[in-house]
């Protein structure tokens, strides 16, 4: 496997595990902003999409609060993804045909939640 090196270092590859969904909006705003943080200083991020987080593969729906107008919605977040180079996205194999994955628009890759994929990764947070 070739690891990726940035002015001859080792960039570090974390693979960020997402389990919450819009509903628990605080936490998964602070969980996708520290993501982006990470993919600022040039660690390579992979997310995988599991559980109650397949929600945030969802075009944003419209505010229905006016405190959601305060708050970026999870699934916004997401589609900026592209813009810090964060490309891996992962959901589990068994997750390929759910509703929710069916009608995304980002190009997901699927995995076995297995050794051989974990030990892709320098770190692996869960959130």
């Amino acid at each position: 496997m070739l690891s990726a090196t940035h002015h001859g270092k080792h960039v570090k590859n974390i693979l960020i595990i997402l389990t919450q969904n819009d509903q628990s909006q605080l936490n998964v705003n602070e969980s996708i902003s520290a993501l982006l943080l990470f993919a600022s200083f040039n660690l390579s991020i992979s997310v995988l999409f599991r559980d109650a987080a397949l929600s945030l593969l969802q075009m944003p729906a419209q505010p229905t609060t006016p405190l959601q107008h305060f708050l970026k919605s999870g699934s916004k977040m997401v589609q900026s993804f592209e813009f810090y180079d964060i490309e891996n996205l992962y959901i589990l194999t068994k997750d390929q045909a759910h509703p929710l994955v069916k009608s995304s628009t980002h190009n997901l890759m699927t995995t076995q939640l297995d050794r051989a994929f974990i030990q892709q990764f320098d770190h692996i947070i869960t959130w």
